[in-house]
């Protein structure tokens, strides 16, 4: 079974990723660490970030806005290079996570760092938000024929559907998108899940929601509005330097978000409306029954005034009542009798 069939088409549950990403500030035993917490934390995946600075930054690259106060004096050429690991890490890594039994994955955040990932056979790629309109890395890719996990943050509806024509063009089949929005942490008024039922019904695809804001409370409500996979960033303490740990769950909070999500994914329960099983006894003690509304004479042609519908639910529902109305007694009866069908003639 492919890795994305096993961990997405037919998984009953949410799929949860651990964003390790950047995490490890360049350090692998922290990036081993980071895969043993998430594992235990209840993460499905963790997901880490394949790059080369040559091939992703220019002389030209500035510093976004969140950087600000977070790498010190680094440059941002220094700052990506001492974030790199090497091909072989990068296969231990993935090692790593087969013994522990937790799937990996990794963004390929340009081509050099996709060629990684395909040496060391990974099974899927994620794309990022950054590279939404990036079609020379999309062509890529889609080229390699594994599973894509597209993120959609910083892009229009017609940038993503550009991006979702690139990768089929380009040979992608099998491609699940995550609604994102790329500011960390993200307003809340910005996050807008409503956006995972647009790219469901548009693109027929798995959709997921990568986040980037504070706490647990909006991925739970991503899984009840539909999300399949949910994404966040993951980090041993907020308080270790870097650009990404400040907008990360520690990983009791982690472990918190994942019980959190699997009791949302049991609540959403079934389409199919019925009495459940804890119910069964509460019907008796908190249902209603016909019974005379006062001391009735055989003869009586029963009127509604005559009828009253009280606990407990042992007998006729007040359903039934018409059943009864215009309908002669054939014997007494004193007030809070149950009523019965031979009562009747």
């Amino acid at each position: 079974m492919s890795w994305f069939r096993k961990h997405i088409l037919e998984n009953d549950s949410v799929f949860i990723i651990a964003e390790a990403g950047i995490n490890h500030n360049g350090h692998f035993d922290l990036a081993l660490e980071l895969v043993e917490r998430a594992k235990k934390a209840g993460a499905d995946c963790v997901k880490f970030q394949t790059f080369r600075t040559s091939a992703s930054e220019s002389k030209h690259s500035g510093k976004p806005g969140y950087f600000s106060g977070r790498i010190g004096n680094m440059s941002k050429h220094e700052w990506s290079r001492s974030l790199e690991f090497s091909e072989e890490q990068f296969s231990d890594l993935m090692e790593h996570c087969r013994r522990l039994d937790i799937a990996f994955l990794s963004t390929a955040c340009d081509i050099e760092g996709l060629r990684i990932l395909e040496k060391i056979g990974a099974e899927a790629v994620k794309i990022a938000s950054a590279d939404t309109n990036n079609d020379y890395l999309l062509a890529a890719v889609a080229g390699t024929r594994l599973p894509v996990i597209l993120s959609t943050g910083m892009s229009t509806m017609d940038e993503v559907s550009h991006a979702m024509e690139i990768l089929q063009k380009s040979g992608a089949v099998e491609i699940a998108l995550m609604q994102c929005t790329s500011q960390y942490p993200t307003p809340h008024d910005q996050i807008n899940l409503r956006v995972i039922e647009t790219y469901r019904r548009v693109f027929g695809r798995p959709v997921g929601f990568s986040d980037h804001s504070e706490g647990i409370h909006i991925p739970v409500a991503a899984v009840a509005v539909g999300a399949r996979m949910i994404e966040k960033h993951f980090t041993l303490s907020r308080n270790l330097p870097g650009v990404d740990h400040a907008a990360s769950l520690d990983p009791s909070e982690f472990a918190r978000m994942v019980e959190a999500v699997r009791q949302v994914e049991a609540a959403l329960g079934s389409v199919e409306k019925r009495v459940q099983p804890e119910e069964v006894e509460n019907i008796k003690s908190m249902r209603r029954s016909l019974m005379a509304a006062r001391p009735l004479h055989a003869g009586t042609i029963l009127r509604p005034e005559d009828i009253t519908a009280k606990r407990p639910g042992t007998g006729l529902p007040p359903t039934r009542i018409g059943e009864f109305l215009g309908k002669r007694l054939n014997r007494d009866l004193d007030e809070e009798d149950l009523l019965s069908p031979g009562m009747v003639e």
